[in-house]
């Protein structure tokens, strides 16, 4: 029988008197929660035509189960993924959340738990898995809730939503400030004092241009799949070329930098907006197709 274990939100929770210690589990415990509550809907989409029984805890795995599990901080979870291929016949992971891979100063061996498993998924993908015949690059996806609102006009000519914790991003608000009409909602921190997932929904679906620098660590972002969802235009970094080797041939506009993008936003008329804006739409439409287990 297939089975599906949603573990991210199992993790240790923050009491070790060791103080780095105590900040990695209070990290680990945090993100294991936010990926519980944004990447279900995204996750269960890829998964839409497989057939599996959901279930809650590793105590109700049989010997012999095939089992779909996703999860994060998995590197504090060996002694799990091993009791896990000792019941069952194989083991498909989703690794989510592993965006500071990119970190050289806390780079940690995932080889003990992807060994324990049969096949493994994962967003935020790095060099040395593009070419894995064992790891497929997933996209991040979308947060769970984002959905397109059918408008007649699109309102805004831009919109800007989160942190700006980089120079990049003071550089976008400088190039497009002038732009109007457009959307900004900046936040001090990651995941605080964002605006609602309803109001979300309401200005991508009323905005034309999604810029979507890169994030803290790494180049992939929510952004950009929930400006395809909402069928606005994503304009992204081009820096290492990303996401023309997640997505070969992809229709996103890229830039190296962002005044590159403001002579597009300013000049682009309407007949040029809608061409690039329905070809993104086809195109996500049909990415997602590609990535379903059948």
């Amino acid at each position: 029988m297939i089975k599906l274990f949603w573990n991210t939100h199992n993790q240790k929770k923050p009491d070790s008197v060791n103080k780095r210690i105590k900040e990695k589990e209070k990290l680990d415990y945090g993100w294991g929660q936010y990926h519980k509550r944004n990447s279900d809907k995204w996750i269960y989409e890829i998964l839409k035509k497989v057939e599996y029984k959901i279930v809650d805890s590793e105590i109700n795995l049989e010997e012999g189960d095939i089992l779909i599990i996703i999860d994060s901080s998995i590197e504090e979870k060996i002694e799990l993924y091993t009791k896990l291929n000792f019941i069952c016949s194989k083991i498909f992971l989703f690794h989510l959340g592993d965006e500071f891979g990119l970190n050289p100063f806390i780079k940690i061996d995932l080889t003990p738990v992807y060994n324990n498993c049969n096949y493994i998924w994962r967003p935020f993908c790095l060099s040395e898995y593009f070419n894995n015949e064992k790891i497929k690059c997933i996209p991040i996806g979308y947060k769970s809730g984002v959905s397109h609102k059918k408008k007649d006009i699109r309102k805004y000519k831009w919109a800007f939503t989160g942190t700006t914790h980089k120079s990049s991003r003071h550089d976008l608000l400088f190039q497009f400030s002038n732009i109007k009409p457009f959307f900004c909602h900046k936040t001090e921190k990651f995941n605080r004092k964002n605006i609602s997932v309803e109001e979300m929904n309401d200005v991508l679906s009323s905005t034309e241009f999604m810029p979507c620098p890169y994030g803290f660590f790494h180049p992939e972002t929510y952004r950009v799949y929930e400006a395809l969802e909402c069928g606005c235009i994503p304009i992204v970094e081009n820096a290492y070329q990303y996401y023309d080797r997640l997505f070969p041939k992809n229709p996103f506009i890229k830039i190296d930098k962002w005044k590159d993008a403001k002579r597009i936003l300013e000049e682009w008329d309407s007949n040029q907006i809608k061409k690039k804006g329905e070809e993104c739409s086809f195109w996500w439409d049909k990415q997602k197709m590609k990535y379903k287990i059948l």
